[in-house]
């Protein structure tokens, strides 16, 4: 079915008549593809998309459970919406018999039917409704109940919706009467009268007469006010709100994705389909599981001692030393291993493990255990909040696992394109484009993108889920206000798409408890059984002692922050000394990190401390402003034997708290979520080889500044001295997330308040622009300064350095800031009409960009201010005076910027 003679006999045998594509221009002797042959390719494609991702029973399952429970023929409902899933895709372009489509867009002068209409050259709402009126046709044979009947009529609305937008960048509100009724208020929608579409009927095979067409125009187009009004009101049912949406969200990946192939199929004169949509082979499962259990010693001994029946008591080993807390890492690893055996057919997973616990190393550990249990698990998808984490555990899996570079991505605006997949440039697009890599690394926006927007660039990959394992890092990063909704698709798409989610974090909110549906949340499942026996044992909590000494200081008023500012410096400068005089490992040597909550009072500190410290050898920047080359060199240098051997003091934001991977021996941090206090304990100490290492809270900004709204400052802020200091010491967090937790219910109870029911009932009534914005992990917008300085070619990545060359840099010493943008500029303004080629050539010029690029808030002050030095250009700030508030080694100039509420 859907081949090219079924589109031909639908056309009553008039398929060569109509066009779909031209070739390109170049492509001369090339004839345009045939509407009949592209709408059978992009069936094909899905088809083949479906047969990779294993998506049937996917498919049929949410059309089963979309159909309420108080319907009677359910099944035949459930086998109708499948039959039209499938023929949004078939007739998704059969709008194209338009005549001013063929004539104005194909220059198709063969003789076809013209229908006068007002929709202009237009085919996809001319697709829609053929496609609807050939589900009448059928519809109308149907024995069901006045209910069953508006319900199905709704899910055939809601099905061309995709059909309506597959051009479009965003798929919006389903239930859009204005799409459909003639008129509003009296007057006609933009003169467009769905009336004047009837001729096409006769075009195509459609078997309604006269009397038929006038019932499908009066009681189904024109009545859409009345059809959807009384499915939400009497037909919906709650619990079949996801299965629903999610079946019109995987329908729009999957047109959109087919559509987009069997396009460039044709227009790249390709002789065979893709078949490369990025599915772990059994060769990579194999190499991924005997790498995690043999590749490291520690693992290896790991296995061996499971195989033996080997077990180990992690109070047995109190005493702190390194052999030590090797066995306590084993003690977890065979924990973890053991309880996703256990629970091998559970979906929802919980890993907490304590700083240096090794829990990337135990995340391997527990794939390879469900690779090898589970042979449906196709991909895997590791998410982080972090883009250092991420190019972290990309160097940690290829290294542990033996992975090469088309068997994973890191995939942010700051890691370099992937280029080498094939040496066809257009083939390495869109293997980027639908991320056709079996192990794929991307940021938590990226990833809650795919699960819930409206946007049709993010949606392509929502196919990509099913059958995979997914493991979300540092949850607790995540703001409280969003747990709910987060955990709601989490559990939702576990359930339906048959994924494995493991959640893992040192402080990790146990947000499973959210869910209302405990079929769902009853499937969390800890794999670290007792995970006190580890986060209390001296080897862990004894790594970093925290000391409050320094909140005894009053907090300074803005007149008052220099005096205290120095006062903390001297304090910093004579604790540092006393730990590099009694520095056994590292002898007259120590690292310190001093964190602020703004990058204002870090710049002053830093200066300062480079006027007065009698200490310091070296003193660096690090904060959010500060270029990813210079980020990269000051972690290295902090690595090297050269600073081991050095009084070292780092002055830095929060942008050091996670993924960050550096071992500092003293801490002092400027009080904001005690989540954040324990993140920056993380950086100390971190293999707790070292004595005498501690974490200093002091007060000196205003911390509701930046998280006044979230639920974790609301509830600490009011907790006494002691509850603040047995959290950090006892790292009971659970303490903290389960009030947040039970606030969060709460709060869901109440008919007052903007509330996860919001976001349930856009979803209900599929107002699929509405659930994406209910949902949003970062509600600030950035903007992004380019600063066109020179950079040590030293510093920028062996891929991003051959993509300079291919576009001719000169890369022997520096890569040049302007030169970059210049280049930038060319390819803006110099467009040709091969689409695909541009956007090829602009991810190229932005991976080099990103080089040069930092963010900010564009509401604030200073973001203002950058505008004196700079020129808005092309979606930049571009930073044309930046050597007058901006260097490499320090950022953004802040006794310039005098407002500075940057990060």
């Amino acid at each position: 079915m859907f081949d090219k003679d079924f589109f031909d006999n639908l056309l009553k045998g008039k398929g060569g008549c109509y066009y779909a594509h031209l070739p390109k221009s170049e492509q001369s002797g090339r004839r345009p593809e045939l509407l009949s042959e592209h709408s059978a390719l992009t069936v094909s494609y899905a088809k083949k998309i479906v047969e990779a991702h294993n998506l049937e029973d996917i498919i049929k399952k949410l059309a089963e459970d979309s159909v309420p429970k108080k319907l009677n023929n359910r099944s035949l409902i459930a086998d109708t919406i499948e039959d039209l899933f499938w023929k949004a895709i078939a007739f998704h372009d059969l709008g194209k018999i338009n005549h001013e489509y063929q004539q104005k867009r194909m220059g198709n002068n063969n003789p076809v039917i013209k229908v006068k209409h007002t929709f202009g050259s237009q085919h996809s709402i001319i697709s829609a409704y053929l496609y609807l009126a050939l589900f009448f046709y059928e519809f109308q044979a149907f024995q069901m109940s006045e209910g069953e009947q508006t319900f199905l009529i709704n899910a055939a609305f809601y099905l061309c919706n995709p059909i309506i937008q597959h051009h479009s960048s965003i798929i919006g509100r389903c239930q859009n009467e204005n799409e459909w009724s003639e008129q509003q208020n009296g007057e006609p929608i933009c003169g467009k009268k769905i009336e004047d579409l009837r001729p096409y009927l006769q075009i195509i095979d459609c078997q309604l007469n006269d009397e038929q067409i006038g019932m499908f125009h009066e009681y189904i187009l024109g009545n859409t006010n009345h059809i959807f009004e009384t499915y939400n009101e009497a037909i919906i049912e709650k619990d079949c709100g996801f299965p629903l949406y999610a079946l019109i969200k995987l329908l729009y990946s999957l047109l959109t994705a087919a559509d987009y192939l069997a396009t460039a199929h044709y227009m790249n004169g390709w002789q065979t389909m893709i078949s490369d949509f990025g599915i772990l082979s059994e060769s990579t499962k194999n190499k991924i599981i005997n790498n995690a259990r043999n590749s490291k010693p520690y693992n290896k001994q790991t296995y061996t001692d499971i195989a033996e029946g080997k077990t180990i008591n992690p109070d047995d080993y109190k005493e702190r030393s390194g052999k030590n807390l090797n066995i306590l890492r084993e003690a977890l690893a065979i924990d973890v291993i053991k309880n996703v055996r256990n629970n091998i057919d559970k979906r929802l997973f919980y890993i907490e493990a304590p700083t240096g616990g090794g829990k990337t190393n135990v995340s391997m550990l527990a794939l390879s255990e469900l690779l090898a249990a589970k042979p449906l698990i196709q991909k895997v998808f590791y998410v982080f909040p972090f883009t250092t984490l991420i190019t972290q555990t990309f160097k940690s899996l290829k290294e542990t696992l033996g992975l090469e570079d088309g068997e994973l991505i890191e995939f942010h605006s700051k890691a370099p394109k992937n280029t080498s997949h094939y040496e066809d440039d257009y083939l390495n697009y869109i293997d980027t484009l639908f991320l056709n890599f079996p192990i794929v690394l991307l940021s938590h926006v990226s990833f809650f993108n795919v699960l819930k927007t409206n946007e049709k660039d993010h949606n392509y990959l929502l196919q990509r889920l099913a059958h995979s394992v997914v493991i979300i890092d540092e949850v607790q990063s995540y703001p409280p206000k969003i747990w709910d909704k987060m955990v709601y698709f989490i559990a939702n798409y576990a359930n339906y798409f048959d994924i494995r989610f493991i959640l893992m974090s040192a402080t990790l909110p146990k947000i499973g408890n959210l869910i209302e549906n405990k079929s769902l949340g009853n499937e969390f499942t800890y794999l670290v059984n007792n995970k006190n026996l580890y986060f209390q044992n001296p080897n862990f909590a004894n790594r970093v002692d925290f000391d409050y000494s320094l909140l005894e200081l009053a907090k300074p008023e803005k007149d008052d922050i220099e005096t205290y500012l120095e006062r903390l410096g001297e304090f910093v400068d004579n604790e540092s000394k006393l730990y590099a005089e009694t520095n056994t490992d590292n002898p007259d040597s120590v690292f310190t990190v001093v964190e602020f909550i703004f990058k204002k009072s870090a710049g002053y500190f830093y200066e300062i401390m480079q006027r007065n410290t009698t200490c310091f050898d070296e003193i660096l920047l690090l904060s959010g402003t500060i270029l990813e080359p210079r980020r990269k060199q000051i972690i290295n240098a902090l690595k090297s034997d050269k600073y081991r051997s050095q009084k070292v003091l780092l002055v830095t934001t929060q942008v050091v708290e996670a993924g960050v991977d550096i071992d500092m021996d003293l801490g002092f941090k400027d009080k904001s979520l005690i989540d954040s206090e324990e993140q920056i304990a993380g950086r100390i100490n971190r293999n707790a080889n070292k004595k005498s290492c501690k974490l200093y809270i002091f007060d000196c900004n205003a911390e509701k500044t930046i998280y006044g709204s979230d639920d974790r400052y609301k509830l600490v802020k009011d907790f006494v001295s002691e509850e603040y200091q047995k959290i950090l010491e006892t790292k009971d967090f659970d303490y903290l997330y389960d009030k947040i937790i039970e606030r969060i219910k709460q709060k869901n109870k109440s008919n007052f308040m903007v509330n996860l029911n919001d976001m349930l009932d856009s979803m209900l009534k599929l107002n699929c622009a509405e659930v994406n914005k209910s949902f949003e992990i970062i509600d600030r917008k950035n903007c992004s300064i380019f600063i066109p300085l020179e950079i040590d070619t030293e510093l920028i990545d062996d891929k991003l350095l051959k993509i300079a060359n291919e576009f001719g840099f000169d890369t022997v010493t520096t890569l040049s800031g302007d030169e970059v943008w210049n280049k930038y500029e060319e390819i803006i303004k110099n467009q040709d009409a091969d689409f695909v080629r541009n956007r090829i050539m602009l991810d190229k010029i932005q991976g080099l960009m990103s080089q040069f690029t930092i963010s900010v808030f564009p509401e604030s002050k200073d973001a203002e201010l950058l505008k004196r030095y700079g020129e808005e250009k092309y979606g930049y700030l571009f930073l044309v005076s930046y050597s007058e508030v901006y260097s490499f080694e320090n950022g953004i100039n802040t006794t310039v910027l005098q407002y500075s509420n940057f990060l």
